[in-house]
C-alpha cells in the first residue's frame, strides 16, 4: 500500500512542475474598439450606434482599434460570408495598417483605423449582412495576435423581393435632386496638385421642376478644397433632367492618402417656391506623391582587373508615404555584383544606404558605361523605376618591383659628420699622447745628465 501512495505522490509532483512551467496566457483582448471617438468617414461614434456609409454602389467601413501591446503593423483580412447571397462584390480585401495619432479637442488618440471600401453587386438584395474583420499580428512581448471583429452592414438601396407590387404613384409635388454620378480625371488625387471634378446632377420628379438652385462643394476634412468658392448657382433643372457641374479641386500638401468624403448640397425652389434641400457624398482617392532622391553613387574612377571595389549609393524618402521593395539592378559590362541588392522599406523622411561589392573581370580593358535600374512600390503597389548611368575605367593590373634602398644625401650626411668627428677625436688623442711622450723623455734625459 506505501508502494502505492509514494507513487500517486510522485505523480502529483510531475504534473505540478509541469503546470508551473507552462506559459502564462494573455488575459483579455488584446484589440478594442474605440467607441468614444468620431474618426474620417463616421457620422456617429461607436457607442452612438455608428453604421457602415452606404454610397451609390459601394459599402464605406470604418474600424478604429485601441491597444496598448499591439506594435508594428495590423494585417486584416475582410470575410463577406456565403458569396451566395452576399450583395457584396469578392475579390481579395487584405491591407495592412499602422498606429498613427488623431487629435479630439486637444486629446491625442493613438489608433490602428481600418478603413474598407466594399464595392457592391448591382442586384444586391436589402437587408443586413455580417461582415467579419479578422486580425492579426503581434505584441511587444513578440506574442502572436489573431481576433475577429463582426460588423452588420446594412443595404436598403438595392432589391427588396418581398415588397409588394407598387401602386400609381400620385405626382410629386417636390422636385427631387440628387447625385447621379461624378467623375474626377485623374485616376486620384494627388497631394498639392489639382483636378476637374464633373459631377452629374438628376432632376427625379417626373413633374416638377427645380429652380433657383444653389450647388455646394464640402469635403468633410479640409483636406480637399474647391478651387474658387465651392458653389454654383443653375437656373433650373427641368423634370427628368439633368445638370453637370463642372469645377477644379486641390488637395493640401499634407493630405492624407485614402478615400475621401465630400459632401455635394443642392438648395433649391420648388415650383411654388418652397425651399427645399438635399445632399449626396461622393468619394475622391487622395494620394501623398512618390519622392524617393538620392546621392550620386559612389564608384571609384578607375579599377584594376580583378579587384573587388564597393559601390554605395544613399537613397532618401523626402515624401510623407512609405516606400517598398526598393531593389538595385546593375548592368555594367565588365563588373559582375553577384545579382541584385534588395534595400527594402524607407520610411516617410529617412534614409537608406545600398551596397554591393563588384568583381573586376581579368579580360576588359577601358572606360566602361552601364546604368543601375532603381525600383521600388508605394503604398498601393504601384510600381517605379529610374535609370542612373555608372562609368568607370579598367586598367591592366601589372605587377610591382620593389627597389632596392639606395643611400640618399639626407641617410649619408649623418654618416659624414660621425667619420669627420671621430678622425678630430683620434688626432688628439694621438697628439696629446706624443706630447706627453716627448716631455717624458726630456726629463729622463735631464735627470742622467745630472747624474
Amino acid at each position: 500500500m506505501k508502494k502505492y501512495i509514494s507513487l500517486l505522490i510522485c505523480l502529483l509532483l510531475i504534473f505540478t512542475a509541469t503546470c508551473s512551467f507552462a506559459e502564462p496566457a494573455v488575459a483579455g483582448p488584446v484589440l478594442a474598439i474605440d467607441t468614444v471617438h468620431i474618426y474620417e468617414g463616421m457620422e456617429k461614434s461607436y457607442a452612438d450606434g455608428y453604421l457602415p456609409t452606404i454610397s451609390e454602389d459601394e459599402a464605406i467601413v470604418v474600424l478604429p482599434l485601441l491597444s496598448t501591446a499591439a506594435v508594428g503593423k495590423l494585417t486584416v483580412t475582410v470575410n463577406l460570408g456565403d458569396p451566395a447571397s452576399s450583395p457584396f462584390i469578392y475579390k481579395n480585401y487584405k491591407k495592412e495598417f499602422t498606429c498613427n495619432n488623431y487629435e479630439f479637442n486637444g486629446e491625442t488618440v493613438e489608433c490602428f483605423l481600418i478603413q474598407f471600401v466594399l464595392p457592391l453587386k448591382a442586384e444586391r438584395i436589402n437587408g443586413t449582412y455580417p461582415v467579419t474583420f479578422s486580425v492579426s499580428g503581434k505584441t511587444a512581448a513578440g506574442e502572436q495576435l489573431t481576433q475577429d471583429f463582426p460588423l452588420f452592414i446594412t443595404i436598403s438601396n438595392g432589391v427588396n423581393p418581398h415588397a409588394p407590387q407598387p401602386e400609381p404613384l400620385a405626382p410629386s409635388l417636390t422636385p427631387k435632386l440628387m447625385v447621379e454620378s461624378y467623375q474626377l480625371d485623374k485616376k486620384y488625387l494627388a497631394a498639392g496638385e489639382r483636378a476637374k471634378l464633373k459631377v452629374t446632377i438628376r432632376n427625379t420628379s417626373s413633374s416638377q421642376t427645380a429652380n433657383n438652385i444653389k450647388l455646394s462643394f464640402i469635403e468633410n476634412s479640409g483636406e480637399i478644397l474647391p478651387v474658387g468658392t465651392g458653389a454654383k448657382y443653375c437656373k433650373q433643372i427641368s423634370k427628368g433632367s439633368t445638370y453637370t457641374w463642372n469645377f477644379e479641386v486641390e488637395a493640401i500638401t499634407t493630405a492624407q492618402s485614402r478615400p475621401h468624403l465630400a459632401t455635394i448640397t443642392m438648395e433649391y425652389e420648388d415650383n411654388q417656391g418652397n425651399a427645399v434641400s438635399a445632399s449626396d457624398q461622393i468619394i475622391i482617392q487622395a494620394r501623398q506623391p512618390v519622392r524617393l532622391e538620392y546621392e550620386e553613387p559612389t564608384l571609384p574612377p578607375r579599377v584594376t582587373q580583378g579587384d573587388t571595389p564597393t559601390f554605395t549609393i544613399t537613397l532618401m524618402n523626402l515624401g510623407k508615404s512609405t516606400i517598398y521593395n526598393t531593389l538595385l539592378k546593375f548592368e555594367l559590362p565588365g563588373l559582375s555584383s553577384g545579382g541584385s541588392v534588395l534595400v527594402g522599406t524607407i520610411a516617410p523622411g529617412t534614409s537608406a544606404e545600398g551596397r554591393a561589392n563588384f568583381r573586376i573581370a581579368k579580360d576588359v580593358l577601358g572606360d566602361v558605361r552601364g546604368t543601375l535600374f532603381l525600383t521600388y512600390e508605394d503604398e498601393y503597389g504601384e510600381n517605379y523605376e529610374k535609370e542612373i548611368p555608372l562609368a568607370t575605367t579598367i586598367e591592366e593590373k601589372k605587377d610591382i618591383s620593389v627597389p632596392k634602398e639606395t643611400e640618399t644625401p639626407a641617410a649619408t650626411f649623418p654618416k659624414t659628420i660621425v667619420i669627420v668627428v671621430g678622425s678630430i677625436v683620434l688626432l688628439a688623442v694621438a697628439y696629446f699622447a706624443i706630447s706627453r711622450w716627448l716631455k717624458e723623455k726630456k726629463a729622463r734625459e735631464e735627470d742622467e745628465m745630472r747624474l
